[in-house]
């Protein structure tokens, strides 16, 4: 165990490999390797004489990359973040999967960013290390300028691994939520229907780690309520549209002269403005996720969640001239 740790010593100018794993010893680590956070870092090829990766760590000189100690992954087979993640018994911790997953191909195979694209390629995290590579001459604060955009990934997967399963498990628990299947054009649609404030929900639910549900029917405490679709799906919201609008009128008392196509149609409609039904990510939405002069709903959950079960199941009619 290092007393204080006031040097990282790296071979070369920090890369993704090292650059995620020092972020892996401050965030992981302040108890072995207490300091590490405000540790200078400088960049050595060759350990002083009479020196060892082991001397230098009891004073508080913790080498990476270089020196052939614990944290040297040449000829381990290993990269240096995985070294790290190991000796820190986090390396099966969830959260952490993609960066060592990032770091791990950055490293081996050159391939931080697979895309070819020259845009993709200069503004990917790897691009944009190398970049900071060439104009600033302070490796910690290369690191430094790299930190935040991991500690914000970090942030979304705990929410994503962690956070968002245990609030949806409770409210499926509560009975705020519910999950249901309806057949739409010989296919099989999963819908969940919930009431939630959390931004990260509807996205979580849709994805592969989460339910992967098709439709998404997300309410907020404020009353808003948005529908949401997994694109490749190709869920046909027309009738959902129509019901919605036409339960919205009915509710408020508004007559309109629109035929059921108007209802279906996509965009916003003067008198009945609460739904907005947006061609462009195949949703149907009340104030979207910043809603602004737009009034929450006045239709109830429950009447929602029973247009969603009617409306998705329904075959659209053909127009007539």
């Amino acid at each position: 165990m290092v007393d204080k740790c006031q040097k990282i010593i790296i071979p070369t100018r920090p890369h993704a490999d090292v650059i995620v794993g020092i972020f892996l010893l401050i965030k992981f680590g302040q108890k072995l390797y207490s300091g590490v956070k405000d540790a200078l870092v400088e960049i050595w090829q060759e350990l002083p004489v009479g020196d060892t990766s082991l001397s230098l760590e009891e004073k508080g000189v913790l080498l990476l990359d270089v020196g052939g100690g614990k944290f040297d992954h040449h000829n381990t087979g290993k990269n240096l973040a995985q070294l790290i993640a190991e000796n820190l018994e986090i390396s099966t911790n969830p959260t952490i999967a993609k960066l060592l997953a990032y770091a791990e191909r950055d490293d081996k195979h050159g391939l931080g960013t697979l895309s070819n694209d020259p845009l993709d390629k200069a503004f990917g995290l790897s691009g944009l290390i190398a970049s900071l590579n060439k104009t600033v001459e302070n490796p910690k604060i290369v690191i430094e300028s790299i930190l935040p955009l991991l500690e914000a990934h970090l942030t979304e997967e705990k929410r994503r691994v962690e956070e968002l399963p245990q609030e949806f498990e409770k409210k499926l628990n509560n009975g705020q939520a519910e999950v249901f299947e309806i057949k739409q054009s010989g296919k099989n649609l999963k819908v969940v229907v919930l009431e939630s404030d959390n931004l990260s929900m509807a996205g979580w639910i849709k994805s592969s780690i989460g339910l992967k549900a098709d439709v998404v029917c997300q309410k907020k405490s404020s009353g808003f309520v948005n529908i949401l679709t997994k694109p490749f799906k190709k869920v046909d919201l027309r009738w959902t549209a129509a019901y919605l609008r036409s339960a919205e009128c009915e509710l408020k008392d508004i007559k309109t002269k629109y035929s059921t196509f108007d209802l279906m149609s996509h965009g916003k409609l003067p008198e009945i403005s609460e739904w907005y039904y947006d061609n462009a990510t195949n949703s149907v939405l009340n104030g979207g996720a910043s809603p602004k002069g737009i009034l929450p709903t006045t239709i109830p959950l429950e009447t929602i969640k029973n247009i969603l079960k009617e409306s998705l199941s329904q075959e659209l009619p053909r127009q007539t001239s």
